[in-house]
């Protein structure tokens, strides 16, 4: 069987809709065997590694009027979300103000009521807003999992070892959003998740490791605190301390294991202790090991040893 024919150059290495392809592609080179149809209407090259929007863009012209919504749009922001929702792969996409969702072999079709300030552009295609996003992920995710992805979306930083972070919306914007949708599914949860939220948490397990500290009845630790030397060089920025008792607490996520990165931390840590704190490192194998219990018995022993009185 001879080779294809090349595609045309605009529709190389992506996915297409055969409607922008009419005028360059025939009905015969559509069906050959180098290309896939994930739905109607669509056509993927064999092969191909594309980004979530270059999936998703097609998907959305063949949709008049849709939005990128609940995981598909926060995985357009990088809001925080669970393994499970990460890998997921069906696109959600809503079709504001209509009566009847998108049906569509590889797509979660949602309706929602979305006012005109809830609805904008991420990586160039339109999607919800990072704070009603947040508010539709209440309907699926669990409480800790809707805090972590609230974290994400408020944090902020500015820290003089790295650019300055902004964030995604602040925390007013989504009470107002949550506010305004009283009758929203999963609210309730959202509602709570709005009391638990903190700015500066930079990954999921560090607001989990703040949550369990807190219904273990320790102290909340503080986040965006500064450790300086005694030159007030800046030596470090924990993930979560406790200023009062002098304890800093770092989780190295897997980005901490190359050669050069072990090596700042190992500075990060000398100077944390040499500036009279105590130094605790939680990985994701530690938490394998002993699970969240054990990283909190390890913290509460450390402030006990710093004087902290759990009847205070």
């Amino acid at each position: 069987m001879p080779a294809p024919t090349p595609l045309p150059q605009i529709l190389v290495g992506r996915s297409f809709a055969l409607q922008e392809a009419s005028s360059s592609l025939s009905r015969r080179r559509s069906q050959a065997t180098d290309l896939f149809t994930p739905s109607r209407g669509i056509r993927v090259p064999w092969g191909v590694d594309q980004p979530l929007e270059d999936i998703l863009r097609p998907v959305l012209l063949v949709t008049p009027g849709a939005v990128a919504s609940h995981a598909t749009a926060a995985r357009l922001w990088h809001i925080s979300l669970p393994a499970w929702q990460q890998g997921e792969l069906r696109l959600h996409i809503t079709r504001p103000g209509t009566t009847t969702a998108a049906v569509r072999f590889g797509v979660v079709g949602h309706r929602l009521r979305l006012t005109g300030d809830e609805v904008c552009l991420a990586e160039g295609l339109p999607c919800t807003t990072p704070a009603r996003t947040w508010l539709d992920l209440a309907s699926v995710l669990t409480l800790d999992d809707l805090v972590a992805a609230g974290d994400s979306i408020i944090c902020a930083h500015q820290r003089s070892f790295e650019p300055e972070r902004p964030p995604l919306a602040l925390p007013t914007a989504l009470a107002r959003t949550v506010a305004a949708h009283r009758g929203a599914r999963g609210v309730a949860t959202a509602r709570e998740a709005l009391q638990l939220l903190r700015v500066g948490s930079d990954s999921p397990p560090e607001t989990l490791l703040r949550l369990e500290l807190v219904r273990a009845r320790l102290p909340e630790p503080e986040l965006n605190v500064v450790i300086r030397d005694s030159l007030g060089k800046d030596v470090a920025w924990p993930d979560l301390a406790y200023r009062k008792y002098r304890i800093a607490i770092q989780y190295d996520g897997a980005h901490h294991l190359s050669p050069d990165q072990q090596e700042s931390d190992a500075r990060r840590d000398r100077g944390t202790m040499l500036a009279g704190w105590i130094s605790i490192t939680v990985t994701s194998a530690l938490l394998e090991d002993v699970g969240y219990s054990g990283v909190v018995s390890m913290i509460r022993g450390a402030l006990l040893s710093r004087g902290w009185n759990p009847s205070d």
